[in-house]
């Protein structure tokens, strides 16, 4: 175990603990019996896995994403994405929502939603392709801030045939009341935009 100012890791204090339990087993090997091999398999279970493939979760604080979206367009088309927003709180909730700076032919409407406690709304962002533009692609990141903060990720691409040029998106923005084992105490768990 490597030193770290008298404090040790979660992961180093597992596998010492792993170690310990695996000492423990060999030692239960050499008894035998039935007791002592039930006994064994039920340890086994407890024991941390050395190869493991465990995801680390986003931190709580960062914004919740919503997905990628393609959406192909010609040109001097425009494509549509509705969002279809629920409050899931108690509380009266400003939705605003905004996409990427600088990027042209983007239109929001409306640019905010007040909606009550479990109430829905919808807000319509449209990018238009200018008329001579024949080929290309616009990428825009489209941030809806209530509760919490979300995030999607928007590809329009130019094309000659067009496949789908209006899409629906749902987000539901609630309060993280929740307590999963991963979440860090330091975290401010209500809404990141509350009053």
């Amino acid at each position: 175990m490597k030193k770290n100012n008298g404090a040790s890791s979660v992961e180093e204090t597992a596998q010492a603990f792993g170690g310990l339990l695996r000492q423990g087993l060999a030692a239960f090997g050499l008894l035998g019996g039935s007791s002592v091999r039930m006994i064994r398999g039920a340890m086994q279970t407890l024991l941390p896995s050395e190869n493991c493939d465990c995801e680390i979760p986003t931190p709580c604080w960062m914004p919740q994403p919503l997905g990628e979206v393609t959406s192909y367009v010609c040109e001097g088309g425009s494509a549509t994405i509705r969002f279809q927003i629920t409050n899931c709180s108690m509380t009266l909730r400003k939705i605003l929502v905004s996409a990427t700076p600088g990027t042209p032919g983007v239109k929001i409407s409306p640019p905010f939603v007040n909606l009550g406690p479990m109430e829905r709304g919808v807000v319509a962002v449209s990018l238009t392709v200018a008329a001579g533009e024949s080929c290309g692609e616009h990428d825009v990141i489209i941030w809806l801030r209530g509760c919490q903060e979300h995030f999607l990720r928007w590809s329009v691409m130019v094309a000659s045939r067009v496949v789908d040029s209006c899409q629906e998106i749902e987000v539901e923005d609630c309060p993280d009341l929740l307590h999963h084992w991963y979440d860090h105490f330091y975290c401010n768990r209500p809404c990141t935009h509350g009053k």
